[in-house]
């Protein structure tokens, strides 16, 4: 099953997906929008990895999958673009990381564009959810003035090409990553977050996790896994516990920022006071 259909299939009972073209530059990004059941729904968009979108079947990779189903089954709109930057797993050079890193930042961008349009859609409650290198362009885009993003959830992002310049998220951001992870060190996160000086840029870090964690060994063939060969084993990576903890921390978070009465409008403050 490719892109063009790869969604239909997720729910029991919910909206069909639709497969869309979402103007980028002078070519398009493929996409599946599930639309939500009410107008004025706010909107998530999945940010794959670099592991890919799609599993080796062509059907969309089980932690997409399954996010995409609990998301619609709370009556979020959700929108999964397929990368057209280079995907690597592979440590790069630091330039290249971030050509990679801005690429797929622009191509989120264009992503948010086009649901903003969408009169389904209340424009002021997207939220992104992504993995590694998605999750590394949210940050570049999150550091953009007026990105379009009323909150994020990352997976173990690459921090390390946003060090070294003034950095701030514009909009509530929670970060996911393991302390043993040897891709995309946890440090390096922690370390952005702490120069950000903001308590909306929320950094979990799992000790003796690695990258990778919230994959299922027990379903590898169903995983998008163009992983490189020195990969360690899904059953090594795995934890989940780990995991089971991410997911739900996720979830409480979208929920507490789509929240008309909970949320907040602008650039979030540095070094907010500490509620008692």
């Amino acid at each position: 099953m490719k892109l063009a259909g790869l969604a239909l299939g997720l729910l029991c009972g919910a909206a069909q997906a639709t497969s869309v073209a979402i103007p980028y530059g002078n070519g398009k990004l493929k996409a599946e929008f599930q639309a939500a059941n009410r107008y004025g729904a706010p909107a998530v968009i999945i940010l794959h990895g670099c592991g890919g979108l799609l599993n080796k079947e062509g059907d969309l990779g089980l932690r997409y999958e399954r996010i995409a189903s609990q998301l619609q089954e709370l009556d979020f709109a959700v929108l999964i673009p397929q990368a057209k930057a280079k995907l690597s797993c592979q440590p790069q050079q630091l330039a290249r990381q971030k050509a990679a890193m801005n690429a797929r930042a622009n191509e989120l961008a264009a992503a948010i564009s086009w649901l903003k349009k969408r009169p389904q859609i209340d424009a002021k409650r997207i939220a992104v959810v992504a993995w590694d290198q998605g999750a590394t362009a949210t940050l570049a885009l999150l550091n953009r003035k007026s990105p379009g993003i009323r909150s994020a959830a990352l997976f173990y992002p690459a921090c390390k090409p946003l060090l070294g310049r003034e950095y701030r998220v514009s909009a509530p951001t929670l970060l996911l990553a393991g302390e043993h992870d040897n891709l995309t060190p946890s440090a390096h996160c922690s370390e952005l977050a702490q120069a950000s000086g903001q308590s909306l840029f929320h950094v979990v870090t799992y000790p003796g996790v690695r990258h990778d964690f919230d994959l299922n060994p027990e379903q590898a063939s169903r995983e998008a896994l163009n992983l490189p060969r020195n990969h360690l084993a899904l059953d090594v990576l795995a934890d989940p516990e780990a995991a089971s903890d991410a997911w739900r921390r996720t979830f409480k978070w979208l929920s507490r920022w789509f929240d008309p009465e909970r949320s907040i409008e602008g650039v979030p403050p540095r070094n907010l006071p500490v509620p008692h």
